[in-house]
């Protein structure tokens, strides 16, 4: 089977437990949405084993920005609640799409059918 090795991630500390170490399972289940879930656990899946300290770090950063920013997405959420809009002054600072990756991801599911 080889000899490979990975290096645990990080602990979060938000949310989990300060002596809880990242598993794949408590990745998963701190992403907020199914969507996110769906998408790590194919990533994680189809991704060769050297790989996998890499991607899963890049999902923990994810979920501690997430974290991090909850208070403006709370205080957003009472917002749009009270007024029935997205305020005017709201720029999405979470998920930053590039042109390319858009276009990118638009050329993989032309021609589909």
């Amino acid at each position: 089977m080889g000899n490979a090795t990975v290096t645990p991630v990080r602990d979060l500390g938000v949310g989990m437990s300060s002596r809880q170490q990242w598993t794949i399972d408590s990745i998963s289940h701190a992403l907020p949405h199914p969507e996110l879930r769906a998408a790590f656990m194919r990533e994680a899946s189809f991704t060769d084993v050297g790989r996998l300290p890499e991607i899963l770090q890049r999902w923990v950063d994810f979920i501690e920005r997430f974290e991090a920013d909850r208070p403006r997405i709370e205080v957003l959420r009472a917002r749009i609640t009270e007024n029935g809009e997205i305020p005017g002054d709201y720029a999405a600072t979470l998920v930053a799409v590039t042109s390319d990756q858009l276009r990118d991801d638009a050329d993989g599911h032309r021609g589909a059918a």
